[in-house]
């Protein structure tokens, strides 16, 4: 199976806001975000709170690193077996996004803030190196 990103339309792409919720949904579609959760949401001291169904939610904004940008996509037509390709078009793009969690504060041993880091990680590991820094971290002189 391979997947397709139609790129096509990404200079008419809207920028959106994007929430990280710690559960599932049991929908696929539009959803009135702006009147019923966003309207909900209050900044603490300590982090943002808000509530779905009745249940506590904290979260923390965070801004995605430097050179890369999110997107949402939508699949027109559902596959029918697994080994059928996917074509995915994308509807909406975001540089910053908001996660929450279930009744407990965000911190850095958050999974989600874990992962983030990565990108900045991965950035230095694959970092060129130059001959000269190369034998300097081998002979150490």
């Amino acid at each position: 199976m391979s997947v397709y990103l139609n790129t096509s339309s990404v200079p008419g792409v809207v920028e959106q806001s994007c929430h990280l919720m710690p559960f599932d949904i049991e929908h696929d579609g539009s959803a009135n975000v702006s009147s019923y959760f966003k309207t909900s949401i209050r900044e603490e001291q300590e982090a943002l709170t808000a509530s779905f169904r009745g249940r506590l939610l904290n979260g923390q904004e965070i801004t995605l690193p430097s050179g890369y940008t999110g997107i949402v996509v939508k699949e027109n037509r559902k596959p029918v077996t697994e080994d059928e390709d996917r074509d995915l078009n994308i509807t909406h793009r975001f540089q910053k996004m908001t996660y929450w969690n279930l009744d407990k504060l965000p911190s850095a041993d958050d999974r989600f803030a874990q992962a983030m880091q990565w990108a900045d990680i991965a950035k230095a590991l694959h970092r060129p190196v130059d001959e000269e820094s190369s034998q300097k971290s081998v002979t150490g002189k």
